[in-house]
């Protein structure tokens, strides 16, 4: 794949639009409460809400909404990789960033021009990844998933396992980069075949193609949605798991070199967590992680991979 030198020329945070794309399903309540509090921000161009919801409840109180930045996509699909790439599509032309965020998070007053002032400053960033902060209130409910950025700029290197790798809660992307980058995968992602590892699939793309990618602690949403602990739990990780695995064996599938050495970096972090924990006598912390990093590796081969686009697609097409 082709090194880039920069993702657009310099432009002014005036002059760049950004939409905002949340896919929910089944959530009326977290996705009307999330769509009113963006609405309370100035200085983005739209807000999409892409729903996939079974049944018309969050359909109903969506409608209700009056502003002329609201947009309502109704869709059969599934998984939220693939919301969000209707957002994205939808938004081609009347954008030059779409901003995501998750139905069962809240933005703060400064998301949308925060987000703007990264990219207005440096043509070479394709993605911004924020904080996503689990107020105290949620975390006595469960678990739920937080990204706080440790290094803030990645370019020509990967991340380690568990670190820096941000979540589509709180993400940005240049609309320009995906002629190169492409669209998320749809076969990765909650609700998609392999469960979860859309970010960092869509992130070693855009690193692997010469992209800058920022860590921004200043642009913060708070995450909602807690799971219970005990089984809740234990699938979320594992499909963590699971997902990241099947997420870079993809590139090591497709020969990929950066991908392979990725993959190998991971296996080895996931395997040493075991091993230094037996070392020490303790409970075999990791080991769960590892067997479902494992399963993904093998569950990537359910799928065919389009060498073109560097995504999954379905058997038989």
């Amino acid at each position: 794949m082709p090194i880039l030198a920069g993702a657009g020329e310099r432009r002014s945070a005036q002059s760049l639009r950004l939409s905002v794309v949340v896919p929910t399903r089944n959530r009326p309540a977290h996705a009307g409460a999330c769509a009113r509090a963006i609405l309370t921000l100035d200085g983005f161009t739209e807000l999409i809400f892409v729903d996939q919801s079974d049944d018309h409840a969050t359909e109903e109180d969506l409608s209700r909404i009056d502003d002329p930045r609201f947009r309502y996509i109704r869709t059969d699909t599934r998984g939220v990789t693939n919301g969000r790439n209707i957002g994205m599509s939808s938004s081609i032309g009347r954008s030059d960033i779409v901003a995501f965020t998750d139905d069962d998070c809240r933005v703060r007053p400064d998301w949308v021009q925060r987000t703007i002032d990264i990219f207005a400053a440096d043509p070479e960033v394709a993605v911004v990844c924020g904080r996503v902060v689990v107020p105290e209130e949620v975390r006595k409910i469960g678990y739920a998933e937080a990204f706080e950025p440790k290094e803030r700029e990645w370019q020509h290197r990967y991340p380690p396992l568990g670190r820096d790798w941000g979540l589509t809660a709180n993400f940005s992307v240049r609309l320009s980069t995906l002629d190169t980058i492409g669209y998320f995968d749809p076969i990765l992602g909650a609700g998609a075949p392999l469960r979860s590892g859309g970010e960092p699939d869509f992130l070693f793309r855009a690193l692997r193609a010469g992209y800058k990618v920022v860590n921004a602690s200043e642009v913060v949403v708070d995450h909602y949605g807690a799971r219970k602990p005990g089984e809740e739990f234990r699938k979320l990780i594992m499909g963590y798991g699971a997902g990241t695995a099947s997420a870079v064996y993809k590139h090591v599938r497709l020969g990929d070199p950066e991908g392979i050495l990725l993959y190998l970096r991971f296996l080895t972090s996931a395997v040493m967590v075991v091993v230094g924990n037996v070392v020490r006598f303790k409970r075999p912390t990791g080991a769960n992680y590892l067997r479902a990093f494992l399963s993904g590796t093998v569950a990537s081969y359910r799928f065919p991979i389009d060498p073109r686009t560097r995504n999954y697609t379905e058997p038989g097409n």
